[in-house]
Formats: C-alpha cells, structure tokens, sequence
C-alpha cells in the first residue's frame, strides 16, 4: 500500500512541477550549440593570443648563455643518503 501511495502522490507532483509548453529537446539542443560557439572562439582567441606572444618575445628576445656540458666527475647524488630505509619502530601501546 506504501508503494501505491508514493507512486500517487510522487505523479502527482511531477504533474504539478513539471514545464508545461516546454520544448526542452530544442532548448537543450540551443545550449549545446552556444556554449561549443563560446568553447571554440575562447580556444581561438587563446591560441591566437599565445603566437602574438610568441612573436612579440621572439622579436624581443637576448639570446640564450651556453649551457655547460654535465662532467662525468660529479657524484650522483648530492647527499650522503642510506641504499636502504629502516621500517619505522611499532609504537609502545602496540607491544
């Protein structure tokens, strides 16, 4: 009977709530379309923006100091760090 009930009722309240008149299909097909218009001139104008940014800094730029080549005679690491890592101790409560 509880099932019938909140079937009832639950009816009843989409009928009430529900747009009457309403072409939802059409509207969501509408705001689909815009907002792929709105992505891919918000792509063009970022993609346009970065080559008149390339352009300009390129015009503009010093050019770059020679990168010295790595010396076979430098250690791998810098710090003295053990191959291994110790576990952690188990604490007092845990025996």
């Amino acid at each position: 009977m509880f099932v019938l009930k909140s079937a009832f009722w639950l009816t009843v309240g989409f009928l009430l709530v529900a747009p009457h008149g309403v072409n939802l299909g059409a509207q969501a097909s509408t705001m689909k379309d815009r907002a792929i218009a709105a992505g891919m001139q918000a792509g063009e104008q970022l993609i346009v923006g970065q080559i008149f940014a390339n352009a300009t800094t390129q015009t503009a730029a010093l050019p770059a100091p020679a990168v010295a080549a790595p010396s076979a005679a430098l250690p791998l690491r810098d710090t003295a760090a053990p191959d291994f890592v110790f576990p952690r101790q188990r604490p007092a409560a845990l025996g």
